[in-house]
């Protein structure tokens, strides 16, 4: 799986232990502790949200590959200007994993709309995520990152330089994707005229967004008019 750009970053992992179980999990990602849902997305297909931040297929993997390089960025940025030493183990285990479940949440009911599959109507990803690090046995600085990622707004804070790393890179990156899709849902509303809740799978909003910056609506409306 040398092509996968999860396993490349898990890779960089030093223990080896640690590395291995990342590894694992991420090649085979199913719960041990609890039974799976009959119905749900893969890994690679899957969202990171239903209709905020990387609502469209693969989103998830492409926002964990994001957090987990922001999350080194801002590693290096501490050790080299604040001198700061940063477990880089704890951030790469933590940064790949801290989403990993969502996909067991998610169903597509038709291409590019998803609903809550049965488990994630009654479990939300981080307590999958949680419960299934305590069973495989994970050391406590990585699960603690991880129950840690959605800052104020989870069940604890970040209490540890690795966890907060982790916490500002998921948020940089959720936030600016989601002003980013929220900015491509708008110039299509002008340009096109439809309102769209989300953006079909082969659309980038990135791409929606260049289109208008580089030949206005005419170029909007010549490269997604078939496609919206």
């Amino acid at each position: 799986m040398k092509d996968d750009p999860l396993i490349e970053l898990a890779e960089k992992i030093n223990n080896p232990d640690l590395r291995q179980k990342v590894i694992e999990l991420l090649k085979n990602p199913k719960l041990t502790f609890l039974d799976h849902p009959e119905k749900y997305t893969s890994l690679k297909d899957s969202p990171a949200s239903k209709r905020r931040h990387h609502s469209y297929q693969k989103g998830l993997v492409i926002h964990t590959i994001a957090t987990t390089r922001l999350a080194l960025s801002l590693a290096e940025i501490l050790e080299e200007i604040y001198k700061v030493r940063v477990d880089r183990d704890v951030v790469i285990a933590a940064s790949l994993l801290h989403d990993l479940f969502k996909h067991l949440t998610y169903f597509e009911v038709y291409p590019g709309k998803y609903v809550r599959s049965k488990l994630g109507e009654r479990l939300d990803h981080l307590s999958l995520i949680i419960g299934e690090l305590y069973a495989r046995k994970f050391p406590l600085d990585v699960i603690h990152a991880v129950v840690a990622h959605h800052g104020d707004n989870g069940p604890i804070e970040p209490r540890t330089i690795e966890a907060l790393l982790v916490h500002m890179a998921d948020r940089t990156d959720a936030e600016i994707n989601d002003k980013v899709l929220f900015a491509a849902k708008e110039i299509i509303k002008e340009c096109l005229m439809k309102e769209v809740v989300t953006l079909p799978r082969e659309v980038s909003p990135y791409e929606v967004i260049i289109a208008k910056k580089e030949g206005g609506c005419e170029e909007v409306r010549r490269r997604f008019s078939s496609m919206i």
